[in-house]
Formats: C-alpha cells, structure tokens, sequence
C-alpha cells in the first residue's frame, strides 16, 4: 500500500520504503467492528497515539469475495518501527479482546487466537526460507503455528495469507514481529518495493464474469450455490477442526466454513454438519480435497493403533491421493430431481467409487431438508465424484476440475505445522512476471479505482518443460522405479509407451484423478502387463505434449516416492 504524501515511511519519487513494511491484518467483521468502536471512538485512539494515517479499517472498499466470508482489513503503517509496534498493540487489544462474551460463555475453555497476515506473494519465498528454517525457526522457537496459503488472497491481486496460530496472544504477536522482520529485510534488500504492498483489486476474466453472470440468474431462480456439506460422525469434527484449529483454518482460507450440530431428528446428536460457502466450486472441491485427507491420515492413525493390537490393518500407507476413505455428503432434497442423471452416471464414471444414496426421511411429518450420499473408494475419485455431483446442481461452474497436483514451477510453501515447505530444500522462488498496471484498492486522493487485471501476466500456467523420448531427469532425489519410454518411430502419429511397475499405478496416472491428460492435453491409456511389461501407460498426442505428460508422470512417481510408498503397494 502507497503510504499518503508526507508520511515519514515514504520517499519521494525513488519508489522505496524508507523505514518499516506496513501490516496488514485480516480479521472477522465483528473484530473489525471492536477495532473501530462506538462511534469510532476506540480508532480515534489508536490514530491518536500513533498517527492520523495509522490505522485504516477497510469493509465497504473490499471485493465481493472478502465481503462474503464476513472479513475486513485492517492496515497499519507508521513511519517509526515503535510507532507502528504501539499501533499494532492497540489494535491487537481489540482484535482479541473476548470481554464482551456472555456469562454463560465457557472463557475458560481453551480455545485458539488466531490472526491472518496480509504479505506480497512475491516475499512467499522469504518468508518460508530455504528448506522452510524461518517456518520451522517460528514454530520450534516461538511455540506459533504458521501456515502460509496456497491460495492467492481471493479478490485482491498478488498477495496471500499467513495465518498464524497459538494458545495465547504473545506467541503470535512475536510470529508476528518476525515476519514483519523479514519483509523489511526483503525491502532493503530491493525484492520488495512500495509497489508490492499495494492492494489492487483483482478482476476476474471475461469467462469467469460470463460464469458469475450466470450464477445470479441461477440464483434469481432458487437455484444458486450449493453449499458443500459433509456430514461428520463422532469424533472426525475434532479431526477437521484440527490440533489449534489448524486444519479448519486452512479450509476457511478457501471458503466461508463452519462446523455445526447436525439436526436431530433427522441424524444423529453426536453428528457435525461442515459446510463451505461462499466460493466457487473449484475452492470447495480443494476443501474438499483436504478434509478428505485428514480423515484419511485419521483413519491411518486408528490402524496403526488396532495393528498393536493384532487386528486387521488395511490400506493405512497408500499413496496420498489413492488412501480408502468414507465420507457422506448432504444434498438439498428439494433439488434431488436435478441429481439423478448424474447419479446414474456416477457409477460408471467412477467404477473404484461405492456409491450409497440414503433414502428420504421425514421429520416431524415433513420431508427432511437434506439427504445424504455416501462415497467410499480413494481418497481423489471420493472428492471428483462429489465435484461432479455439485456441478450437477451448479452447471455454470467451470468444466474442469481443477488438478490435485499442481505445476513444479508454482510456488506453494505451507507451515503444515512443522515448518516444511514443499519442494526441494533451497528453492527460491522464480522471478515473477510484471503484472499489468492496476488501479490501487486504496488511494489516498480518490475512491475506489478497478481495472481489469492482465489474465496472461498473472495465471497463465508456466510452459512444459521440453523432454526427449526419454524422461528428464530431476534435480530432485530420483525414485527407485522411473518409466522408461519404448522409442517410437514418430510420436506425432504412434503413442508413447511407458513402461511401469504394475498396472495399479498405470491405471491411477491414466485417470481423470491424476490430472495429467488434462494438464498436458493428451490421451492416456492403461493397458495389462504382458511377457514384455507388467504394465504400459500410453501417451496419445503431439510430441511435445506427450513430452509434457512424461514430465507430469515422472513429477507424480517422485511424489510419490517422497511420501514413502512401500514397494509392496507399487
């Protein structure tokens, strides 16, 4: 954010941060609220001690996306490092001030505080460190939990989220100063300019403004978004609220989410309903994605324990992605008419999937709101075929689901809780493309301003890398087992064979779940070992796609390989 003429943060025409980075804060609607006060009375004091630009409390100046998950922006800049440090204090009393919580309140409950940070994306890097030390440095020596998102900050243009998690404030206040430490290590080192602290709102493209249009004529009608709804049995709510919070964190740093009682009647008083809202399809399947997996790793917890005791253990050390999981998801009852081709497909589109519909129930004399669809197979066709399902009541939503694995060359570092970022250790990450001018969120002088942003300079996915017929070699720790190619005359017009392990893994890379053939534009096909092959992957397309593909199979096997699969499973 440009800071306003005659502040002492900010230089004259060199474009340069003079003293400290500004902080940016997002929090609820309602810790917005206590920041400002009666009658703004608690930010009059905050400027008071710190400045008459200090401190700005952002809602109405928000993009949509903001707006619907009930958050704001608080943005504090002061010239002097102990000007901003008494500005951030004071706001911080109010962010995680709990006086106004009811007697009948449980205060003595241990429950988690919780701040998100605002940081450039391109300072993603810095931050982690190499190999994740600075994420690691802040959760051993501080005792804070550090997530940095995956997501780009919804509607606001080249930042993201660090959330930061602990049981008490002082942990997170110090995470805190740390970090802000780092961005101004990052700025006297040029990677970080005032530019880059900028909000600009991001704009969506043409296609995504076509699907937003016919969402409202969907919603006109009674028949917008569906929210996601898993319905939890006991003791899975505290598997995806997380150790802190910290699985549920992540999953709102996609959606609007919330974990509530299920009705009884028609389900049980023991049962949770976690819904995600207020996104779109692609953010809820991530959600999805990721509250499958924590079920999963619970699941693997529960075998191990029962294989002390010697009973039967299965499926607990698959491959993340292929893990047996069980889930059910609930569904409007009201719009089951609209769900039942795609159930009748379902089956045949996912063959690995057990697909069971609850029958309807009725409450009280009346049908009941929501029924339920239980899916039990692996963990990513589980979450596919509930995408296709919503996409059944949702047919603006985009076409494609969006992959599970992403590109080599996007940049995801994340806490996780242990201060390990994906990756090679030491990767630093590329150099950004200049992104189109855009129109600051915030201007001192003027309102609002809105530009569209440059679709090309911002999520282009980065090009393939070019291979030969036989497969790249990674700078990464290569895996005991990597597909060697069978040369073809002319691969424009004769597929690329690669041989693998065994037809398990053949089958995986060739289906919809892996996201490769739609990645690469290609055709893939898993055919049965023979005398020559336990198993062959064929890549139908052109050479330099088939090439692409190759890339991707190698990327997924060293994944793979990195969380552990034993040779017995592969």
């Amino acid at each position: 954010m440009a800071d306003p003429p005659g502040s002492p943060g900010a230089e004259a025409g060199d474009g340069r941060i003079s003293m400290v980075p500004p902080c940016r804060l997002i929090v609820r609607a309602t810790a917005g609220a206590r920041v400002i006060g009666k009658q703004g009375a608690n930010i009059k004091a905050i400027r008071a001690s710190a400045g008459a630009h200090a401190v700005r409390v952002l809602q109405d100046e928000l993009p949509e996306a903001l707006k619907r998950r009930q958050e704001c922006i608080i943005m504090i800049s002061c010239g002097e490092e102990s000007t901003l440090r008494q500005a951030v204090s004071m706001v911080l009393d109010r962010v995680f001030d709990r006086s106004g919580l009811p007697d009948t309140a449980d205060r003595d409950r241990e429950r988690p505080h919780v701040l998100d940070l605002i940081v450039p994306e391109r300072a993603g890097g810095g931050i982690v460190g190499q190999g994740g030390e600075r994420i690691r440095a802040i959760i051993e020596e501080l005792g804070c939990e550090v997530q940095v998102s995956r997501e780009p900050l919804a509607g606001i243009a080249g930042h993201k989220r660090v959330k930061l998690l602990a049981k008490d404030r002082n942990p997170i206040e110090a995470a805190l100063w740390r970090l802000q430490g780092t961005l101004k290590e990052l700025v006297a080192a040029e990677v970080l300019s005032s530019e880059h602290f900028e909000l600009r709102e991001a704009l969506p493209s043409e296609a995504e403004a076509a699907m937003n249009r016919a969402k409202m004529e969907a919603e006109a009608i009674g028949k917008g978004e569906v929210p996601l709804r898993v319905l939890l049995a006991q003791g899975e709510a505290a598997t995806v609220v997380g150790k802190l919070g910290a699985n549920v964190a992540r999953l709102r740093d996609l959606a609007l989410v919330s974990i509530d009682d299920a009705e009884n009647p028609p389900f049980d008083e023991t049962e949770r309903i976690c819904s995600a809202a207020k996104a779109t399809l692609a953010q809820r399947l991530r959600a999805l994605r990721l509250i499958l997996g924590d079920l999963a790793t619970r699941n693997a917890a529960i075998a191990r324990e029962e294989s002390v005791t010697g009973e039967p253990v299965g499926g607990g050390d698959a491959a993340e992605g292929m893990r047996q999981v069980q889930v059910r998801l609930l569904f409007p009852a009201e719009r089951w008419s609209e769900l039942d081709p795609a159930l009748q497909t379902e089956q045949s589109t996912f063959p690995e999937v057990k697909i069971e519909v609850q029958e309807p129930q009725v409450v009280f004399g009346q049908p009941a709101s929501l029924r339920a669809i239980s899916l039990e197979g692996p963990e990513e066709a589980v979450a596919l075929c509930g995408w296709r399902l919503h996409r059944a009541l949702e047919p603006w939503e985009i076409a494609e689901p969006p992959p599970r694995v992403e590109e080599e060359g996007d940049e995801r570092p994340k806490g996780r809780g242990k201060g390990k970022a994906k990756g090679p250790p030491g990767a630093a990450q590329a150099p950004q493309a200049p992104q189109a001018p855009q129109a600051p969120l915030i201007s001192p002088a003027t309102p609002v301003q809105r530009q569209v942003e440059s679709v090309s300079a911002t999520r282009s996915p980065e090009p393939p890398v070019p291979l030969q017929s036989a497969p790249l070699q990674s700078p990464s720790p290569p895996v005991a087992q990597t597909p060697r190619p069978v040369p073809a005359m002319n691969a424009g017009a004769v597929p690329l064979k690669l041989v693998l392990r065994d037809f398990r893994t053949a089958s995986y890379l060739a289906s919809e779940a892996s996201g490769i053939a739609s990645k690469a534009q290609v055709k893939l096909f898993a055919l049965e070992a023979t005398t020559a092959a336990p198993a062959i992957l064929e890549i139908h397309g052109p050479l330099d796609r088939a090439a692409a593909a190759c890339y991707f199979v190698q990327m997924q096997l060293w994944l793979e390989g990195a969380l552990g699969v034993p040779s017995k499973e592969r």
